[in-house]
């Protein structure tokens, strides 16, 4: 049986990961109190213990407003801890995942960014992830980088969880309308990701499912697919404000699936009922 060793295993990915993989592979599971990823001495002693065949690191810092003024922090997590797991699997071994984002592209594009698309992150946040994905390349040529968009899951905080809550408190909801991405569902970025490693991928390759959404759209669908009786308003960035720069467009087109033959994921819709319909308590619950 394969070893899988997840590092940020209490996160809304990670414990997808270890929930949904634990069946299949042999996992050693660390949460980000027990292991932290920028302490390289303890990251090497836990992978030297376990020694595993593949690496999963779900830690990151994923505060994009916040990293504006936190740049030391968002800095350490996502480029200098991505580099201290790439290291330590090397030493062992391993492969390893890296996990990144849709805000490494500028927005500028006018059709869905493959992966030899040219970056060019807006914010701090997409800046050290790209860099993050760099260390990660020169640390362990054995790796996976996974470009994820719009995450959301039965756990965590995210746009689902948020859009409820709001649902409940509010008369009407003002969401913006120009800003349009790859809305994608953990549980299929788990199982698109079992199937990369299986088949051997290695390299960067866009992990979202298909199609595309406004923040609009996105919440428009949230909202009737669970029949609640509250106005969805479209505005513009412009009305909120935010710290951080986001792409107006960052729709992630998953070419290398395609040319490797691989499935893609199913279309977002089909995505997000399924969600909310198997989730519907606990994401209330949130």
């Amino acid at each position: 049986m394969m070893k899988l060793f997840v590092v940020g295993a209490d996160g809304q990915l990670g414990s997808d990961v270890v929930r949904l993989l634990s069946p299949t592979v042999e996992v050693t599971a660390h949460i980000a109190d027990e292991l932290d990823i920028t302490d390289r001495a303890a990251l090497r002693q836990a992978m030297e213990a376990s020694r595993p065949e593949v690496v999963v690191n779900c830690a990151a810092y994923t505060a994009v407003n916040r990293a504006e003024t936190e740049q030391d922090a968002a800095y350490r997590v996502n480029v200098l801890g991505a580099r201290n797991v790439a290291e330590a699997a090397w030493r062992v071994g391993a492969r390893v995942v890296y996990f990144s984002t849709d805000y490494v592209f500028d927005g500028t594009a006018s059709e869905p960014y493959d992966e030899e698309a040219p970056t060019g992150p807006l914010s701090v946040y997409g800046r050290t992830k790209l860099q993050g994905e760099q260390a990660t390349r020169e640390a362990n040529p054995d790796h996976l980088i996974l470009r994820l968009a719009w995450m959301y899951g039965s756990t965590g905080h995210n746009f689902v969880r948020t859009i409820l809550r709001l649902a409940r408190a509010k008369d009407e909801l003002r969401i913006v309308d120009d800003q349009v991405g790859s809305p994608t569902f953990t549980e299929d970025v788990v199982h698109q990701l079992w199937t990369a490693i299986e088949d051997g991928c290695s390299g960067t390759y866009h992990c979202v499912n298909t199609g595309q959404a406004s923040w609009h759209a996105f919440a428009t669908r949230i909202v009737h697919r669970l029949g609640l009786n509250v106005p969805v308003i479209a505005i513009h960035t412009v009305d909120y404000p935010s710290p951080a720069r986001r792409p107006a467009y960052s729709v992630l087109a998953d070419r290398k699936f395609e040319l490797e033959q691989l499935n893609s994921m199913r279309p977002w819709e089909d995505a997000l009922d399924d969600c909310l319909l198997r989730y519907r308590e606990e994401l209330f619950r949130g």
